[in-house]
């Protein structure tokens, strides 16, 4: 039976049904097309193989260089972060064309997306995560850990006037793990070190702050002016001079017995900060003195700042009414001079001499007359309180008050002492006090400033002339006098700190670095430029040495500038109860150490902001933190503050004894309540502190990508 042909209309609805299949799969061609090109395999392959060539030499960077320069180079680099990004993006979108057929890739899809989750979970860790240490002598408590690898530079303000005065505030810095000379393309190829076009290059993308922090406060200005990653101290040689006493005599003895007097020759003399720098209790000395033949002093003293140089110029006595028996002090502050007796001082009793119109006092007398020697502190008034010493014959040991910006001398007629006292008629320490002596002072210019001191008054200063080619600088002091003298500077190096400068190292050395930063900073109007040194990686509160704080002397303030880590706050406290360390047999290198603390919390909330304590009886242990043991392969767990932090064992100090001051330091000689009796040593304990919040992401990654490798080997055997 013949068919019919189809009727127009049918015709035309299926040649139309036809194009929008055909325009419908043109556009279905053009969405996939990008999508398979940016989720090819080919793609993701080279995206892999460039990643592990890149890793291959962060391991390498960091098996020379270090962590740091491994992070800062490789796996902290912006471009590295990119290139992570794009392969995230090549497994989203390899993901995306195959969801067709879902059933038929499961395996392919598992492992792709659990690489997803794994860096998802990288993620986390790198915004959210945090890892930081925390150091303890055994019985302390410590509630706040350090980040070794992050600095801050913290500005704290001493008022001495109530009211009005800011809070303090830190402020994080990024410095980069190299000295900033390294960015510097032919400073860095003097070196002989390893991967360094590559290092060279990769730093340039890296991030540092420098130039003018933002600081929220319109009267302090601060400005990054160099870093050093890796600086030591390098000896300079001692400060020599020769000195030759025109109209003084010395008695010789002749050949056949006679004495006669004969004119002085030239004496050398030689001070040597390093001498002095280091020894116990000298922490604030920063100078030297030493005798001539015939009793004259030559004393030799560094000023970081130029108050303190200023005091050194203008801190003359005044005499008359000032000076009683036991002379006067006269002290520098915020530009003016004041003079106290100090007979005045003696008969205070428990009262408090006030200082002028400069709103401070004195009070805590302390007097020495065989020195002599006078003690005190000086009161603010918001309620600051710092100890003074003063010494009339060793000036080069006095003991200023840096924090609060005063600095004084203490001057004393001998002569006038020994006529007025029967006691000290004959004192041959006031005797030696009244020969002439010479000081000599390093300004924070570097330059060299000096004052003559007769036994009786200042009768000369002045700056010390510069060296010109290979001629040494002269001058004379006293002139027309008794005491008239020449003075020649056989050498002088200007020093950083007592005994030694400021030189950068290598970063490739594997030695104990100390970071150090140059600032410029305005302050009230007043600028100050200085290097200050990095404090240690910890929270135990240790003095700082010279070199690690820096005072600047504002309009009736002082800012205290200090370059600390970074610290977070973990909520609860540490208490270390008990470091054991165990040796391999026969030798003393440690096989097992391990440390058995409590987790505790302050019973009294005024203790809740302490960082530090060592009143452990004011805490309590909190529940399931009593008695926790955490050893190399076995780290502590605490969940209590909503965040979970692991804690690791990580290194040690000591153990101390009775005979090194780091026992006294930390140990005074009670008996703690889990133990029966006094210790005998003291050790300390660093924990490494973790808190990672991408680590189930990554762990259900890692079994997504376990699952699918092994649904695909399934597959292919079946």
């Amino acid at each position: 039976m013949p068919t019919h042909p189809k009727s127009m209309p049918e015709i035309n609805a299926q040649g139309k049904s036809g194009r929008a299949q055909e325009e419908s799969d043109r556009t279905l061609a053009c969405i996939t097309v990008p999508f398979r090109l940016v989720g090819s395999l080919t793609l993701g392959i080279c995206l892999l193989a460039v990643m592990l060539v890149f890793m291959a030499l962060g391991t390498f960077i960091e098996s020379e260089y270090g962590s740091n320069v491994a992070k800062f180079v490789v796996y902290a680099n912006p471009w590295f972060h990119a290139l992570l990004g794009l392969f995230a993006l090549n497994l989203a979108f390899s993901v995306l064309v195959r969801l067709s057929r879902a059933w038929f890739y499961i395996p392919f899809i598992a492992v792709h997306i659990g690489i997803l989750v794994l860096l998802f979970g990288c993620y986390l860790t790198w915004k959210g995560g945090e890892e930081a240490q925390i150091t303890l002598a055994e019985g302390t408590i410590g509630k706040v850990a350090v980040k070794p690898e992050r600095q801050q530079l913290e500005f704290k303000y001493v008022g001495l006037s109530e009211g009005g005065v800011p809070e303090p505030h830190a402020f994080p810095l990024e410095t980069g793990p190299f000295s900033w000379q390294d960015y510097q393309y032919e400073n860095w190829i003097r070196d002989d070190r390893r991967y360094k076009t590559l290092l060279w290059f990769a730093m340039q993308s890296g991030h540092r702050d420098v130039g003018v922090l933002s600081i929220d406060d319109p009267n302090l200005r601060v400005e990054v002016l160099d870093y050093y990653a890796h600086s030591a101290l390098e000896p300079v040689p001692p400060f020599d001079a020769s000195v030759l006493w025109k109209n003084k005599t010395v008695q010789i003895e002749t050949e056949v017995g006679d004495i006669r007097e004969v004119p002085r020759n030239w004496e050398q003399v030689r001070l040597d900060l390093r001498q002095r720098h280091g020894m116990p209790g000298m922490s604030d000395v920063r100078g030297v003195s030493e005798r001539m033949s015939q009793g004259e002093r030559v004393s030799y003293s560094l000023a970081h700042t130029q108050d303190e140089l200023t005091a050194f110029q203008k801190c003359r006595p005044k005499g008359g009414d000032n000076t009683g028996l036991w002379g006067e002090i006269t002290l520098y502050f915020r530009g003016n001079i004041y003079s106290v007796n100090v007979d005045q001082l003696l008969q205070l009793g428990d009262n408090r001499f006030s200082v002028g119109d400069s709103g401070l006092q004195i009070g805590d007398v302390r007097f020495n007359s065989r020195g002599p020697i006078i003690r005190f502190s000086l009161f603010s008034q918001s309620g600051e309180k710092e100890a003074m010493v003063l010494m009339p014959d060793n000036p080069e040991l006095n003991v200023q008050a840096q924090r609060l910006g005063v600095f004084g001398s203490y001057w004393i007629d001998p002569q006038h002492i020994m006529q007025q006292s029967v006691e000290h008629a004959d004192n041959p320490m006031l005797q030696r006090m009244a020969l002439p002596r010479l000081d000599f002072m390093q300004g924070p210019d570097k330059k060299l400033y000096y004052r003559f001191w007769s036994g009786q008054n200042i009768i000369a200063d002045g700056v010390v002339p510069e060296r010109v080619g290979q001629k040494k600088p002269q001058f004379q002091v006293a002139e027309q006098t008794s005491d008239e003298a020449d003075i020649v500077i056989d050498r002088f190096i200007p020093q950083d700190v007592p005994g030694s400068r400021i030189v950068p190292i290598s970063t490739s050395q594997k030695r104990q670095n100390e970071q150090r930063l140059q600032l410029r900073v305005v302050f009230d109007g007043k600028e100050d430029t200085f290097w200050i040194r990095a404090a240690m990686p910890t929270v135990v509160p240790f003095p700082p040495d010279k070199d690690q704080i820096r005072y600047i002397y504002g309009n009736g303030r002082t800012l205290c500038v200090q370059l600390n880590c970074e610290t977070i706050e973990l909520g609860f406290g540490i208490l270390l109860k008990q470091f054991e360390k165990r040796t391999e047999p026969g030798t003393r290198m440690p096989s097992h150490y391990s440390s058995l603390v409590d987790f505790v919390e302050p019973i009294d909330p005024k203790n809740a902001e302490d960082k530090f304590s060592r009143q452990f009886e004011n805490y309590r242990v909190l529940p399931e933190g009593e008695n926790v043991l955490i050893s190399m392969n076995r780290p502590g767990f605490f969940t209590g503050t909503g965040r979970g932090y692991r804690i690791y064992q990580s290194s040690y100090l000591g153990p101390f004894y009775p005979d090194q001051p780091q026992f006294h330091e930390f140990y005074n000689g009670t008996i703690f309540p889990w133990e029966t009796r006094p210790r005998e040593s003291i050790a300390m304990s660093t924990l490494s502190v973790n808190a990672d919040p991408g680590r189930g992401w990554k762990y259900f990654g890692s079994f997504l990508i376990v699952f699918g490798t092994i649904l695909f080997v399934w597959r292919k055997r079946g």
